[in-house]
């Protein structure tokens, strides 16, 4: 059995109809969902009745693979799993096909949908004010309004003028014109989608929640598959997403773990209100928290539970240190960023040169742009660091190219992967390629295509290509072998195009082989490849020999992550919160002290805000705003040990001293 706390035990052995637990950082979350999941398996309740939901693969298949370690004997551990809530919608379209008539298409991945909207917009797309709309902000336009279920002139307000003035007649006019514009385009992507059989990220989920949401007997019998739902990090869901699980409230029993003070995802649709008002929305539910932090020190939490008292939302949770009494966080303040590059890296080389381990430090920044000067010293001193920011391997070029010829025999109608594998071929271009296309996808069977590949009229085609399709197809149901023979047969062509590349570039089809031997088919590691989340991807920088690296990333991509050191960067009034949070209201701005909230609690022993004590003056204009609106306005000094030039103070320097009374905030308004 799972050791477990008071707290955590309560909530594992739940015997009601649904239960939030509000978890607050480091309390255990994962293992009291893990621990919920193996109550009810030795309760007898069957494994592949029990639907375990997570936002990424990384954070299912942990929870999985740790849940199969503690199950009781006698149950089928292979019917333990994890899934995204993608995956999910993907199996339950698949297990009842004759409800979903999209079960058989191909998912399009971001660049692909990207690609199918460019279609849809035409070369030229031009809004009522004249300028030029890029196919990526439409595709946000669109996405935004499917998960927060929204409408397209709100979609239109948030994407492209981020909710700036609302009241602004102009801001309302540009609005109205651009839907009238963009309404059509989207029409156009959809029926693209509808002609080749594709399915997008979002219509996974809203496909299938709208399908339930319709459909009784489906409801009925996909409630009576799965009778219980745990959800990880509840917090982060969207409209959309509490759309699906509002189908299971009725016939199934929700299990959802979250923490309200770490809703930071707005900007991707996540919903506040879907955790903070749970038991108001949901019938028959109760709220248990879990309090009892085992990652940080007291100190730690004691700045952290001020952040939030601070705020004029009731999160009514002040976490408490199992592990004790530790080192009090240190309220640096620099002269400009460089300096604070300079002390960070510093003491992370004095600490290496005492016995410590790079990997023991984390830096956290605003933003991927916001690490820069950190990143630099980095270099410069040649620390190993990893950084978080940038593109997935699954998004990589080189990936792309093989899995384009896996994607067409996965569906030989897809018109984006036939683009892109023929122009990676020597003589083929845009519109050689196209009406290669034209041609072969008329043609009813994958045999009579690479047969009018290989004597295709009117002009040569590379022997390879047919060559190529048709060594994918022999290994249909092992996509592992697949990917083998892609490569092996692209390989000639892939190292002239990445040259020297192609050696580093050629070892990451190791990885994914080891991936796609979990898969059953093609099709269903397609399926896996175009769903993984868009996280943030790791780069290693001087650390070809060891994993020992210093951990650079920005808050949002910190969540989950932890350090016994941790420095946050430019903690001044003008970016906590930003200028553009101010304008964009009450809501924004508690959202990026929830940010501030995460940043605090990633750290275990040792934490280290800085703040440029010229930036105030120095770089914004509305400086009274900003002050009255700073996080850290009457701090507590003994909250803190105050360094300014590397000398302990007892007061805040000038312009950091708290101002006397309240901040002017007004009500906050969730309606």
């Amino acid at each position: 059995m799972i050791q477990l706390n008071e707290q955590q035990r309560m909530a594992a052995e739940f015997e009601g109809k649904h239960l939030l637990v509000l978890a607050g950082a480091g309390t255990g979350k994962t293992g009291t969902i893990i621990a919920r999941a193996d109550y009810l398996l030795r309760k007898g309740v069957q494994p592949n009745r029990i639907a375990i939901l997570s936002f990424t693969r990384k954070s299912a298949r942990e929870i999985a693979e740790r849940l199969k370690l503690s199950a009781p004997g006698g149950i089928n551990k292979k019917e333990i799993t994890g899934r995204t809530f993608h995956s999910w919608c993907n199996e339950i379209m698949h297990l009842y096909p004759d409800h979903f008539p999209h079960h058989g298409y191909t998912p399009l991945d971001e660049d692909d949908r990207l690609s199918a909207m460019a279609l849809a917009l035409g070369k030229n797309f031009r809004d009522s004010k004249k300028e030029k709309v890029k196919k990526e902000v439409v595709t946000a336009i669109y996405s935004y309004a499917v998960n927060t279920l929204c409408s397209l002139s709100e979609a239109i307000l948030h994407v492209r003028y981020g909710n700036l003035e609302k009241e602004d007649e102009q801001v309302r006019q540009y609005v109205e014109e651009d839907r009238k514009l963009i309404a059509p385009v989207i029409k156009k992507y959809i029926d693209y989608k509808k002609e080749r059989r594709y399915i997008d990220y979002d219509d996974m989920l809203s496909v299938v929640a709208t399908q339930l949401e319709r459909d009784e007997a489906l409801r009925d019998a996909v409630t009576k598959r799965y009778r219980h739902v745990l959800v990880d990090e509840m917090q982060d869901t969207n409209p959309l997403q509490y759309k699906l699980l509002k189908s299971f409230v009725e016939g199934s029993h929700l299990f959802c773990v979250g923490d309200d003070a770490q809703s930071i995802y707005a900007f991707r649709g996540a919903d506040f209100r879907t955790i903070h008002s749970f038991t108001e929305i949901i019938p028959r539910s109760e709220k248990l928290k879990l309090l009892r932090n085992y990652r940080s020190t007291q100190e730690i939490l004691d700045l952290s539970n001020w952040v939030l008292e601070q705020s004029p939302l009731r999160y009514d949770k002040k976490l408490e240190a199992h592990r004790g009494k530790g080192e009090m966080p240190s309220l640096i303040h620099v002269e400009d960023d460089w300096e604070e590059a300079d002390l960070i890296t510093d003491g992370i080389l004095d600490r290496v040169a005492e016995g410590g381990r790079y990997a023991d430090t984390m830096v956290l920044g605003r933003s991927v742009w916001s690490l820069s000067k950190v990143e630099g010293a980095c270099l410069s001193k040649k620390i190993p660091y990893v950084k978080y920011g940038g593109t997935s391997l699954m998004q990589s070029a080189h990936v792309r190219d093989v899995a384009s010829a896996m994607r067409i025999v996965a569906n030989s109608y897809d018109e984006i992967a036939w683009i892109r594998f023929l122009q990676l071929w020597d003589g083929i271009g845009e519109i050689k390629a196209s009406r290669i296309i034209s041609r072969v996808i008329t043609l009813a069977t994958f045999a009579e295509m690479i047969s009018c590949l290989q004597q295709f009229e009117g002009m040569e085609v590379n022997a390879a290509i047919p060559a190529t399709l048709a060594a994918v197809r022999e290994y249909n149901d092992r996509p592992a072998q697949a990917m083998e023979a892609a490569v092996k047969a692209m390989q000639p062509m892939l190292e002239k195009k990445y040259r020297e590349e192609w050696t580093s570039r050629a070892s990451d089809f190791e990885v994914l082989r080891e991936v796609a031997r979990s898969s059953g088919s093609i099709t269903e590691f397609i399926t896996e490849y175009v769903l993984d989340p868009k996280a943030e991807t790791t780069f290693k920088i001087g650390t070809k020999e060891t994993d020992d690296a210093v951990v650079l990333s920005t808050i949002h991509s910190a969540k989950g992550l932890e350090a016994e050191i941790v420095h946050i960067l430019n903690l001044n009034p003008a970016s906590f919160p930003s200028s553009r949070t101010i304008l964009q209201g009450e809501g924004a701005i508690e959202e990026e002290r929830r940010c501030l909230y995460v940043a605090l609690t990633r750290a275990k022993n040792s934490l280290n805000l800085y703040r440029n004590v010229r930036s105030l003056h120095t770089q914004y204009s509305d400086a009274n705003r900003h002050e009255q609106l700073y996080f850290l306005n009457n701090l507590p000094p003994h909250l803190v040990k105050i360094l300014v030039n590397g000398q302990e103070k007892k007061d805040f320097p000038a312009p950091f001293n708290p101002k006397q009374g309240e901040a002017d905030f007004p009500d906050f308004d969730f309606g």
